[in-house]
Order: structure tokens, then C-alpha cells, then sequence
């Protein structure tokens, strides 16, 4: 409990008062000032008692989506004893870094806040400073309220890009049909002879018993992965640079699962948790959505793990600072890699199989690679 400015004034005055009329022998003003010490110290117990019991805070939604660029609104309710005669403001609010806030005050009945995140990810923790204001607003309490439970979930804005869907036509190993003709084992139709195709597929059976002397061959259907693995490996401290670093990882892998989506293909991605190898299946576009959000507060990857992820990753997610390291650097050379910028690197090598991403390069190319088509 502490003296608001106004506070401070109003006793001045009422001490300077009853000073001067005990002087003065001014009983009139001096009661005047007993009764403004008494309204204060009214006023003061009506703060305290509204402010000892239990105090309930209500989020509107303490689990909050948007895209980057765009903002989402909160909506915070206080109850509390003597509500009529207290009034509450928010003298602070914490939120975790890279989320710009904006408080509403066009509704002067209900505490409303616009958090707008600068970068891609999941943030939690909210943190809301109150100050409670007795009915004079001499005086003023502050309490702090923490909730674990408060969510913001920043999706990139790469998972709002159109990709046409395609398939691949020639590859051939896979776990189920691409319904087209490529270089699969099962058999697809029957079509005439080029010189372009394999003499191991002619169809000798069947021209044996054919009237004519045409030549047919077998042509046999694509198969297709069932899903492709995204591996997120960092091994490095960025301190303030973190927050953008894993912006562009999750528009990275964004831009990937989309892409893989649209060969009808399932997307798995792999990162580091609380000292395990997480897999995350995803299907369709919320359930990527949710994979990366958990990925962007994935934690750093030692060398067992590190090891783990390349070798059940199909591509990988990495920086260049990570390449840097010799036998890292090796190891990913060898995996196409979508490999995130960053400032002031030497990366050892990083090999031809791999794509340097700043937030807008065609990833097309990569998915080929690992497909081999």
C-alpha cells in the first residue's frame, strides 16, 4: 500500500489546515480536517479489505493464434470485493520478448490488449502489474499476476503461401502407389515401344500372341513416400538473435511441409525437447501448424542427439553457424539442408545439396533432391 501523488496532496493540505486553525483557534477549520483525515482513512480501509480476500482474474483466451504481421486481442476481467467503490488500472505488462503490446483504451470498462508478435513461434507466460485505486485515489496497491497458462501462437506466414500440388513422375521407392507411370514394381499398363524405354520391360508375352509385329512393354506406377522427415538441428547460443533465427526456421519448415503436402505426402518433424528426440506427424495444415509451434521452442542439440536427428531426418533444418563445426559441417554436406542465415559465419563447407534461406527461396528444388528426381 502507497500514497498516490494526489494523496500526498490531500494530506498535506489537511495537516496545513489543521495546523493553521489550531494556531488560530479556527475550530471550524479544524474540524474540517479531522473530517478529511477521517475520509481518507475510510477511504484506505475500503482498499485494503477489497484487496485482502481472494482476487480472480479472468482471460478471455488464454490461448491465442495469429500469423505474423497480424495481432490478437485480449480481454481481461478482475473481480474483486467493493468493485463499485475500488478501481483497478494496469500500471505494467509483461510479455516474453518479440511481442509489441498495445493496450485499448476505448473501453474504459475492460482491461483490452493487443499483442502482435515480430517473429514466428509459440510464446507463453503473461505477466499483468495491478493497480488498485481507493475511492479518493489516495492510495494505491499493487499486485502482480502470473499466468502460466497464457499462450501466443505465431504462425509464419509461409503457411499462408499457394502451392499447386504435384507428383512426382519418376520416382521409385516408396510405400504406397503415386497412381502415375514411373519406375515402381507394380504393374501400371501397356503401351508401345520407344527407343527411350528399358528393353527389360518389353512385354515379349504378350507380343507373342499379337497379330501384328508391334511391340509392347509393361510400364509400371510411381511409387510415392508415405511422408518425408524435417530434422531441426541447433547446436549454438544466438542470444538476442534467437528469436529471429527460429522465425526463419519455422517459415523454413512452413515452406517445406507445404511443399510436401503437395506431393500427398505426410510431413514428420524432428527436433530436440527436454533432452529427447520428439517426432511430430502432421497430415494437413493444422496439425503442421501446431508441429512447428512446438518445434520454435525446441532446445539445443548435442552430439548423440544431433547424430539421432540426420539419421531419421529425410532434409534437415540448420544455420550456417552450425556448419562451422568440422564434422557437422561433413555430416550435413552429405543431407540436403534448407540452412537458416546467420551473421558473422565461417561455415567449413557446405556441399550442393543444400539451400541458403532468407525467407523467400524456392525449396523445390531441395524436396527433388531428397526425392532423387
Amino acid at each position: 500500500m502507497k500514497l498516490t501523488q494526489r494523496g500526498k496532496d490531500y494530506l498535506k493540505a489537511s495537516l496545513y489546515g489543521a495546523i493553521v486553525s489550531s494556531i488560530f483557534d479556527v475550530r471550524l477549520i479544524l474540524a474540517l480536517c479531522l473530517s478529511l483525515f477521517i475520509a481518507a482513512g475510510i477511504s484506505e480501509i475500503i482498499l485494503r479489505t477489497a484487496t485482502t480476500g481472494s482476487i480472480q482474474v479472468e482471460l478471455s483466451d488464454p490461448h491465442l493464434t495469429c500469423f505474423k504481421g497480424n495481432s490478437a486481442t485480449e480481454s481481461i476481467t478482475v473481480n474483486y470485493k467493493r468493485k463499485r467503490f475500488v478501481r483497478v488500472e494496469v500500471s505494467a505488462i509483461e510479455v516474453p520478448d518479440g511481442i509489441e503490446t498495445i493496450a485499448d483504451k476505448s473501453l474504459p470498462e475492460s482491461l483490452t490488449f493487443s499483442f502482435k508478435p515480430k517473429y514466428s513461434g509459440r510464446f507463453k507466460v503473461l505477466t499483468v502489474k495491478f493497480e488498485f485505486l481507493d475511492p479518493l485515489g489516495l492510495f494505491s496497491k499493487t499486485i502482480d499476476l502470473v499466468r502460466e497458462e497464457f499462450v501466443i501462437d505465431c504462425y509464419p506466414s509461409s503457411l499462408l503461401s499457394q502451392i499447386k500440388p504435384s507428383r512426382p513422375m519418376t520416382l521409385a521407392l516408396g510405400e504406397r502407389t503415386g497412381r502415375t507411370h514411373g519406375s515402381g514394381q507394380e504393374f501400371y499398363s501397356i503401351d508401345e515401344y520407344s527407343p527411350s524405354v528399358e528393353r527389360k520391360n518389353i512385354f515379349w508375352k504378350r507380343i507373342a500372341a499379337m497379330p501384328d509385329e508391334r511391340l509392347l512393354v509393361k510400364v509400371r506406377e510411381a511409387n510415392i513416400p508415405r511422408s518425408l522427415s524435417i530434422g531441426l538441428i541447433r547446436t549454438s547460443d544466438r542470444g538476442q538473435e534467437e528469436l529471429a533465427w527460429m522465425d526463419l526456421a519455422c517459415e523454413g519448415a512452413g515452406v517445406l511441409g507445404k511443399n510436401i503436402f503437395a506431393l500427398g505426402c505426410e510431413v514428420n518433424l524432428i527436433f530436440n525437447s527436454e533432452d529427447k528426440v520428439v517426432r511430430l506427424e502432421a497430415s494437413d495444415l493444422p496439425e503442421l501448424s501446431e508441429a512447428i509451434m512446438q518445434m520454435s521452442l525446441s532446445e539445443k542439440t548435442d552430439i548423440e542427439t544431433t547424430s539421432e536427428i540426420l539419421s531419421d531426418s529425410d532434409l534437415c533444418v540448420t544455420g550456417l553457424r552450425e556448419l562451422e563445426m568440422d564434422l557437422l559441417a561433413l555430416a550435413v554436406a552429405r543431407k540436403p539442408s534448407l540452412l537458416i542465415e546467420d551473421k558473422d559465419t565461417f561455415p567449413r563447407t557446405i556441399g550442393n545439396l543444400s539451400v541458403i534461406y532468407s525467407g523467400n527461396q524456392d525449396v523445390t528444388g531441395l524436396i527433388n533432391r531428397v526425392l532423387g528426381i
